[in-house]
């Protein structure tokens, strides 16, 4: 496959995780609504009524994966009423700011259980964070199950 072909290729399947930032999702959350729509089973392959619309990739090495026909999945979405986000960049920092806060949740850990790994680790947050922006960040920690008080980096 040339490397033409392969661009051509790729801009027409894509992924979980970039369909669900096209349309505000997780990876994860957008594999439960390709289930709920009837175009997965309950082990996250594809069904019959997803004929056409995906690609079975058999990995070198590791389990095969399924890439999922652009065009095809956002028109059927389309007809049962689900619409992209109106602006993928910000579904895509919404993507990224929960990456991050489940890396926080995980330093946070480490920093109350005293191991200095998880200071260090929030201290390399803060400009991440900061660059998300703290509303987006917090809402981000809510939807991945932080119980704690919002953050406010008053002292870094």
């Amino acid at each position: 496959m040339t490397k033409k072909s392969k661009k051509n290729f790729r801009s027409e399947w894509r992924t979980l995780t970039e369909l669900g930032t096209e349309f505000g999702k997780s990876a994860v959350a957008f594999g439960k609504l390709l289930k709920e729509h009837g175009l997965r089973d309950s082990d996250g392959e594809p069904t019959p009524v997803a004929n056409g619309l995906f690609q079975r990739i058999e990995a070198k090495q590791g389990k095969p994966y399924y890439l999922w026909n652009h065009k095809g999945i956002v028109a059927f979405l389309r007809s049962k009423g689900i619409e992209p986000v109106s602006d993928s960049k910000d579904a895509l920092k919404d993507t990224e700011a929960r990456k991050l806060a489940r890396s926080y949740i995980e330093a946070q850990k480490l920093d109350d259980q005293g191991d200095k790994l998880g200071y260090m680790m929030l201290g390399e947050m803060v400009d991440d964070i900061r660059k998300i922006g703290l509303e987006r960040f917090n809402a981000a920690l809510k939807a991945v199950g932080y119980k704690g008080e919002p953050v406010t980096l008053e002292d870094w």
